[in-house]
């Protein structure tokens, strides 16, 4: 799994060093609450749903798929437990 970090940053420029909250408004936006130690300044940024999607990065294309069925029943076998086949 990847992910790419949400750029936040002051009016000053600054990145936070923590962020104070993460939540959720009834209309369906991300709010994120932090403290710029710099200018002292408390901020809010507001992003809708569609907004934090466009941050996603694309699906991991190295990621290999697994037979999970197989898995279980060699899991299940060296257990001692037999499998019926299907």
């Amino acid at each position: 799994m990847s992910y790419r970090p949400l750029p936040l940053s002051c009016y000053c420029g600054e990145v936070p060093d923590r962020i104070l909250e993460v939540g959720f408004t009834s209309d369906r936006n991300m709010v994120i609450h932090f403290w710029c130690s710099s200018c002292s300044r408390v901020l809010f940024v507001s992003k809708s749903l569609e907004e934090c999607a466009q941050y996603c990065p694309a699906p991991d294309d190295t990621a290999i798929p697994l037979d999970h069925a197989g898995e279980d029943a060699r899991f299940l076998q060296s257990l001692g437990i037999a499998c019926e086949p299907e």
